[in-house]
């Protein structure tokens, strides 16, 4: 007796009624979903008190501490005067569980301590990760990062290179709109040096 295949017509059957599900699906949860959800202020305010707080409020930290970064590898004061609150403590040279270390009390004193880099010719700091908890307009951050340090040669040494694990202990405000760093306690935590190699510049 003839035979007749119906896979491939079942298979279509099934196909049309799986994206028909699917599409019921989507249509069922953006009923269910408020209409202001979706980036609205609502739900930033909403979000905002909450321990995680807002995504928009962790990528501002976040970009705060590259910008820290950025501001000690270019030796820029400017940059780094306006990271900071005006009642801003930094602490450095703290111990691997934050203890001790030197004081920096208020933001002259803050941005004078940049003038430690005078010490190396060129650096890189990378920011390698970050724990943040946002509560209202207060923030705390756990981050990590990895410094690479370039010291001029001297009449008894070569040109060296320091790289150095350093974890930062941070207290952030909102104030205007803008997330500044209140307190800041960093800690070394590793390092080993090197002799730097010369770059070859073609002209």
């Amino acid at each position: 007796m003839p035979t007749t295949d119906f896979a491939p017509e079942r298979r279509r059957m099934l196909t049309m009624l799986g994206t028909g599900a699917a599409v019921a699906g989507l249509g069922a949860l953006a009923a269910a979903t408020p209409a202001n959800a979706a980036g609205s202020e609502d739900l930033t305010t909403a979000s905002y008190g909450s321990t995680t707080g807002s995504v928009e409020d962790e990528l501002a930290i976040n970009r705060l501490l590259e910008t820290y970064l950025f501001a000690v590898d270019t030796k820029d004061k400017t940059v780094f005067r306006t990271l900071f609150t005006d009642d801003a403590t930094l602490i450095v040279l703290a111990h691997p569980d934050g203890t001790a270390g030197i004081v920096k009390s208020g933001i002259e004193a803050v941005v004078a301590n940049l003038d430690g880099a005078a010490a190396w010719g060129y650096s890189t700091h990378v920011t390698a990760n970050a724990y943040i908890r946002v509560t209202g307009r207060t923030a705390t951050g756990d981050s990590h990062a990895t410094a690479q340090l370039v010291y001029p040669a001297t009449a008894t040494a070569p040109e060296t290179v320091v790289v150095r694990g350093i974890r930062y202990r941070d207290e952030y405000v909102k104030s205007l709109g803008v997330w500044k760093i209140r307190k800041r306690v960093f800690s070394p935590l590793w390092q080993y040096n090197g002799t730097a190699v010369p770059i070859a510049y073609p002209n």
